[in-house]
């Protein structure tokens, strides 16, 4: 019988072979250890403000260490994002002037005629999806408003007798308002207000505000601009308000911005933008739309105020109510609109608090807060994807994620808002 020889290969390589490949991976985790470290370094405010935004808790990299050499990252940042834009701004500039000659060259002297200044827009996209809840809002919210305001803090009425005024004469009689700024106090929690405009680039407010007609509607003319302002709500709402008012050769200006509100002025600061773009803008009528993302707890320092709070709720009232004074006080309306009922039971007790604020905080005929509840649902108080129209028909009103509006969800808030306004006759050619 022949005999089989079987070879039997030895294993002594193997551990060899893994030690060299264990230590082909270190390069590769360092590399990943000091792009980390870079990203923490360079970006540790905006980790921070994201994290706040999204967790609802405080991540703590700004506030690590407070040596120079950790704080330097930020700066840096800023510095690089500074020398970007400029850059971008001179490129911007060189292709307009570049358009601008080709357009003489080619159709003369004419292209040099201005045309009416165009719907100013400073978000164009149409709203990512709102940052919205996963865990349930606390049940203490039984703090009325009236509690928690502050007594005498009434806004500037209207005078009567400016109340026949067009927006013409409006104009023509603007003088500079010695008590432009009294009404606006800073915010507790921003630590860092910005300026309200050089007195290079600040216009002339406003001598009064822009009359009403018999049907109690604001009456505007070409010279007038209105300012809409608001989270992703607003942003799928303005386009058609804006639309709509440059067919009656009114001006808009639209600041919307998705996953923004009052609640956290350090990610974005609302109040402030306002003021500042009032200072450089002539507005005649201020339009809110916000909410969705501010029912959630406050956070002062390193110390969290629950939503719903006599607290919570007197500092939220607080800017609203700052935002509406210096309004007023520019001569300016303004228009507040409610949020409406959310498909998400939590967020939805939340705004009926936050609606009762935006309702208290109106005070006299300058201004006015519009509900939303009941053109979205055929029950004020339960949220409906679809409602039923007059002729009977079932229209879809709202997104899959019970916060924001399909178009004729869109439609319906963007004519409240028009309702508001007697815009010009604009007469079509024959």
């Amino acid at each position: 019988m022949a005999k089989v020889k079987t070879k039997i290969k030895t294993q002594a390589g193997t551990p060899l072979k893994a030690k060299k490949a264990d230590t082909a991976a270190v390069p590769t985790l360092a590399v990943i250890a000091l792009t980390l470290g870079l990203l923490f370094w360079l970006r540790q405010d905006a980790l921070d403000t994201y994290w706040q935004q999204t967790r609802h808790s405080e991540l703590g990299l700004s506030r690590m260490s407070d040596h120079e050499l950790w704080r330097s990252g930020m700066d840096i940042t800023r510095i690089v994002a500074r020398t970007l834009e400029q850059q971008i701004d001179t490129l911007a500039e060189t292709h307009e002037r570049l358009m601008l000659a080709t357009n003489v060259l080619w159709l003369g002297k004419s292209a040099l005629v201005q045309k009416e200044e165009p719907v100013q827009q400073a978000q164009a996209t149409n709203g990512l999806a709102l940052k919205t809840h996963t865990d349930g809002i606390s049940s203490r919210l039984s703090t009325t408003p009236d509690e928690v305001r502050k007594a005498g803090k009434n806004s500037d009425a209207e005078p009567d007798s400016l109340a026949g005024l067009g927006a013409k004469e409006r104009e023509k009689t603007a003088g500079l308002s010695t008590g432009a700024l009294q009404g606006a106090k800073p915010d507790t929690q921003n630590t860092a207000p910005a300026q309200a405009g050089t007195e290079e680039n600040r216009v002339t407010p406003l001598s009064q505000f822009a009359s009403l007609d018999e049907e109690g509607r604001i009456v505007l003319s070409p010279s007038d601009k209105v300012l809409l302002v608001g989270d992703s709500m607003m942003q799928g709402v303005a386009p058609h308000v804006a639309r709509a008012l440059q067919n009656g050769n009114v001006k808009s200006l639209d600041l919307s911005r998705q996953s923004t509100g009052l609640t956290y002025p350090g990610y974005f600061d609302w109040p402030t933008t306002i003021k500042n773009t009032i200072s450089k803008e002539r507005i005649s009528v201020l339009v809110v739309f916000l909410g969705a993302n501010d029912t959630w707890d406050m956070v002062f320092g390193n110390k969290y105020e629950r939503f719903g709070s006599e607290k919570w709720q007197s500092t939220y009232a607080s800017r609203v109510e700052s935002i509406i004074r210096y309004a007023h006080a520019q001569h300016i309306r303004v228009i507040w609109l409610g949020a409406p009922n959310m498909g998400r039971e939590n967020i939805n007790r939340g705004v009926k608090v936050l609606n009762q604020l935006f309702s208290a905080a109106i005070k006299d005929s300058a201004s006015r807060y519009l509900s939303t509840r009941e053109l979205l649902s055929d029950n004020a108080d339960t949220y409906q994807k679809s409602i039923t129209k007059e002729d009977g028909k079932t229209v879809t009103v709202r997104n899959e994620d019970g916060i924001h509006f399909t178009r004729a969800g869109q439609k319906i808030l963007s004519d409240l808002i028009l309702r508001q306004f007697a815009l010009p006759i604009v007469s079509k050619p024959l």
